[in-house]
């Protein structure tokens, strides 16, 4: 048997909350948030970019320097410190979902105007 077993794949692509607190990128909205651990993610695909000991400024240039494709149009920061944030976040989305060109695989519109700056 090799090194490498079916067993090891993880099915999910994220925990359902931050197990730590951290920059976290989802690239087709584009925003990366700050997510305090303990903290719920919006739905969606998020990926850990950077420690939260980062300001944010270098984090978004990491980020496009990273990601070349969000050159283009630099993500948005925001914060996500608590459920109520969260839940402001997505309400966000849900209002501005009627001039949004198109949605992520979660019903997030991809593009949208911004709140909790970071």
């Amino acid at each position: 048997m090799g090194i490498f077993s079916l067993a090891d794949v993880r099915t999910e692509t994220m925990e359902q909350s931050a197990v730590e607190t951290a920059y976290y990128l989802n690239s087709r909205l584009p925003i990366v948030a700050l997510v305090a651990h303990g903290v719920r993610f919006p739905p969606g695909r998020w990926i850990r970019v950077a420690s939260e000991m980062i300001p944010a400024a270098l984090v978004q240039e990491l980020v496009t320097d990273l990601f070349p494709a969000l050159r283009a149009r630099p993500p948005r920061m925001v914060s996500l410190l608590t459920e109520f944030d969260v839940e402001e976040f997505e309400r966000e989305f849900r209002d501005s979902s009627g001039g949004a060109e198109s949605t992520d695989e979660s019903g997030l519109p991809t593009a949208g105007g911004g709140t909790h700056g970071v």
